[in-house]
């Protein structure tokens, strides 16, 4: 993207003058009370900081009134597929130098597994740690010292991405074959009728889920699914032609990990 004029870095409950440059056709911003994040005008080498992300104290555990802003944050990113971050965790002076970079490393991490358990490609994300070695105000007061610490997303490049390759289910002799398909998010399913009779496929518990009122012989239908979880369907008519779509996230689990 060409680049234009100046704007500024804006914080999460705190103004950074730091300047960056930005896209004129979009928006770089971190969220605000009256803001959502955008990314979509973000380039390379912009920052934006995030400050409702809140640990335990000297644990990189996140603590569940940030994940309200994660989840905002894994939106965004998810809409901004091509976007490369860097996850930072930055700390402030009080303790050793070497605990510092593991406990900011770990936070780094944490946030990661987090957006990543959320839908992000995982290829979207690095998690770095800088311990106490990039402070943005004075160590010396406390104010100073909560400014310090920190998540930081730096944009760091963009990806080429290559589309899902689509799984394919097929009915015949009135079962889906195979009953049970697990995908990762963002996967297309493709069902193909080889009966020569008619199927009505619906999804369970999903209203206006049904997806093929008059499969016959030949015929197909497609859906691509993106948001984990698991799709059980089945024919109104014909009993055993049911099945179960798992959809998997890039990691099974969130999980945290804590400094020594």
């Amino acid at each position: 993207m060409k680049k234009t004029k100046y704007g500024f870095m804006v914080a999460v409950g705190m103004l950074a003058l730091v300047p960056f440059s930005f896209a004129g056709s979009g928006v770089c911003q971190a969220p605000t009370a009256d803001s959502a994040l955008e990314l979509d005008g973000c380039e390379s080498g912009d920052t934006l900081i995030l400050r409702e992300v809140y640990f335990d104290t000297d644990s990189a555990r996140i603590k569940e009134i940030s994940f309200d802003f994660l989840d905002q944050v894994s939106r965004e990113l998810k809409e901004n597929p091509t976007i490369k971050v860097a996850v930072q965790g930055h700390t402030d002076s009080i303790g050793a130098a070497d605990y510092n970079m593991n406990l900011s490393q770990n936070r780094a991490q944490s946030v990661r597994y987090y957006l990543v358990s959320a839908g992000v490609n995982p290829d979207q994300l690095v998690s770095q740690g800088f311990g106490l070695t990039e402070p943005l105000a004075d160590n010396a007061t406390s104010q100073g010292r909560a400014t310090n610490r920190r998540v930081e997303l730096k944009m760091v490049g963009t990806l080429v991405l290559s589309e899902p390759k689509p799984s394919n289910i097929y009915i015949s002799t009135f079962h889906a074959v195979p009953s049970e398909l697990v995908i990762p998010v963002g996967s297309q399913v493709t069902w193909t009728n080889y009966d020569e009779i008619s199927h009505d496929i619906t999804f369970d518990g999903m209203e206006g889920s049904r997806i093929w009122t008059k499969g016959w012989k030949g015929d197909t239908y497609s859906l691509q699914f993106d948001n984990p979880g698991t799709y059980t369907y089945h024919c109104s008519v014909h009993k055993d032609a049911n099945g179960k779509i798992v959809v998997k996230p890039a990691v099974d689990e969130y999980v945290t990990t804590e400094s020594p």
